[in-house]
């Protein structure tokens, strides 16, 4: 069935190659872009962590998660919607990209003013609110500069993308090292991170002028409803997930304080940037995944099959790894003072490995119009988190809230597992054979692990990862794609 699968109704080897090519170009070059540019910021996090310790780590974690909450306000999905229907058409490019700037500013504005008024309400200490408020002014600078920068992805050019990313994230790293080293301490980390989004938004600003079309202020107000009707599944979906993600701290702040808060983040970031990778994958596989929405089932389903492959092969050998090497890597990281975040750790990460999956459900649940049983998925789990956190919280502190983010995360990726069977008639029997081979890849390399666990962190992680692609590859288990038809994949030519 596999073998039927990859070899019928396939697009011509040259088309094929050029495709999947152009994915492998915008994935890498987002892809080991954004790779650096977040191993910046969390070795950023990781100072912060040093420094101020898990309080003052607390109070800043707390910011980010408050504002992220309300950051779906200056959305509202259109990005998602844009990139989808842009993709699709590129004529209408102009139109979207002049509307959206003014409209996503407005409701940038809209959201700041809801975020400060409800920090000021709920009577957080002044300290707090201060990093609250350069927290949150750089947070929505950053949705501003969303609202022009979809058209890398719709397009295809990620490579801008790749290159605002990485800046952006040297210099946050830079600049708020340096504020830390001068002692100016959380508030520090605020204003460079208000600076460094003025410069990018700034950047974005001229290249796509430049490189794509002069930016022009457009007030369609007929337009702008027409968004928000299309867009509202998408809005719905962003806020469940807003919720749900960053609720958890907002009430670990209320119920248990800073410090509980530190210690869970600083597990928590370390499974942020790990979701980093299915973040860029499957955004730079979207616009395929659209594209060959319209076309045969077979191709679809073989596209979603790759994809289910690729994020199995990376979640699993990462989440054992993590899971195995968490007590070395928090006190590499942070310290002997943080070591209340190893459990946490270790549960958080299973939550990542449902998230690796739930990606490709969702994307191909919206590619083909079902984007309102993604919506239904998230707005459950957020009742399932909430419920679970209320719970768990009081009497587990931090471990309560990464078990309950862990089971809101099985159930996004349960669910759409279900909705994708159902509605897009994806058979699951098919990726058998490929998982089986990335299970006995990782089994090689817990073994090689577990007989180098008393060494150093580094050793032990790189004979772990050469022990998996070793064994991964030896059985062709990315199907099939092995080191030459990678390179002949690499270097054949698009024209």
């Amino acid at each position: 069935m596999v073998e039927k699968l990859l070899t019928l109704e396939r697009p011509k080897p040259v088309q094929d190659k050029s495709r999947a090519r152009l994915v492998l170009k915008n994935s890498g070059a987002l892809g080991i872009s954004t790779a650096l540019g977040k191993l910046f910021y969390l070795l950023l996090f990781v100072f912060i962590g040093r420094y101020l310790g898990p309080g003052d780590f607390g109070k800043l974690t707390f910011s980010m998660s408050f504002t992220a909450m309300f950051v779906v306000l200056s959305d509202l999905g259109m990005n998602l919607l844009t990139v989808k229907e842009v993709s699709k058409d590129k004529s209408l490019t102009e139109k979207y990209l002049n509307n959206l700037v003014v409209f996503k500013t407005c409701l940038s504005v809209l959201a700041f003013g809801i975020v400060m008024l409800l920090v000021a309400v709920i009577g957080y200490p002044e300290k707090t609110i201060k990093i609250v408020f350069l927290m949150g002014l750089a947070t929505f600078l950053s949705n501003i500069s969303t609202g022009l920068r979809w058209i890398f992805q719709a397009h295809l050019k990620l490579e801008y993308d790749s290159a605002l990313n990485l800046a952006q994230n040297i210099l946050c790293f830079g600049l708020g090292y340096l504020l830390l080293k001068l002692g100016w301490g959380i508030y520090g980390i605020g204003y460079s991170q208000v600076l460094v989004w003025i410069l990018v938004l700034i950047s974005a600003w001229v290249l796509i002028s430049k490189k794509f079309s002069p930016i022009k202020f457009e007030f369609d107000f007929a337009f702008w409803k027409t968004l928000l009707k299309k867009s509202f599944p998408f809005a719905l979906m962003l806020v469940f997930t807003g919720l749900y993600l960053n609720l958890d701290t907002v009430l670990l702040s209320f119920f248990k304080g800073d410090q509980a808060v530190g210690l869970y983040n600083a597990a928590n970031r370390l499974v942020l940037a790990g979701k980093m990778i299915p973040g860029v994958l499957v955004a730079s596989l979207f616009p395929i995944i659209s594209e060959s929405s319209k076309k045969s089932k077979l191709e679809f389903d073989r596209i979603l099959g790759k994809s289910f492959t690729l994020m199995f092969c990376l979640a699993l050998p990462i989440s054992i790894a993590t899971v195995l090497l968490a007590d070395k890597l928090i006190n590499f990281l942070y310290g002997a003072k943080f070591s209340g975040s190893i459990l946490a750790l270790q549960i958080l990460v299973w939550g990542m490995f449902c998230a690796y999956l739930s990606g490709v459900t969702g994307y191909g649940l919206m590619a083909k119009g079902f984007q309102r049983k993604n919506t239904l998925i998230t707005g459950i789990g957020l009742g399932i988190s909430l419920l679970l956190n209320f719970i768990l919280i009081q009497r587990f502190s931090h471990l309560g809230t990464s078990v309950a983010i862990l089971a809101t995360e099985f159930f996004v990726m349960t669910s759409g597992m279900f909705y994708a069977r159902k509605y897009l008639d994806f058979d699951f029997k098919i990726l058998f054979a490929s998982f089986s081979k990335v299970v006995f890849a990782t089994l090689i390399m817990s073994l090689a692990l577990y007989l180098t666990r008393e060494l150093n962190l580094f050793f032990c992680a790189g004979i772990g990862i050469l022990s998996y692609l070793i064994a991964l590859f030896s059985m062709r288990g990315l199907y099939g794609y092995d080191f030459y038809r990678l390179k002949d994949l690499i270097l054949a030519k698009t024209g």
